[in-house]
């Protein structure tokens, strides 16, 4: 079964990853919940966007290259503060 991330964009929170920008804080609820920092945004075309992403898992960061449909969403995670 396929699922349709569209109707999820109305919900609070969830952005289009086409909206997503440099140090944006996210999270893939989509995708099992991981927590990523946007580094880079490109768009290929109308159909896709390819986003590289720093992930921290297990006191170690990760750089990683992923690409999404444009349609497919995001949630924004409220940025910590740095004290």
């Amino acid at each position: 079964m396929e699922i349709d991330p569209a109707p999820e964009t109305q919900a609070p929170g969830l952005v289009p990853v086409g909206a997503l920008r440099s140090g944006d804080p996210i999270t893939d609820v989509n995708g099992g919940g991981q927590h990523y920092i946007v580094l880079e945004s490109k768009k290929l075309g109308e159909s896709c966007v390819v986003l590289e992403l720093e992930s921290k898992a297990n006191d170690q960061l990760r750089v990683i290259e992923a690409s999404f449909p444009a349609d497919y969403v995001m949630s924004l995670t409220p940025r910590q503060p740095i004290l």
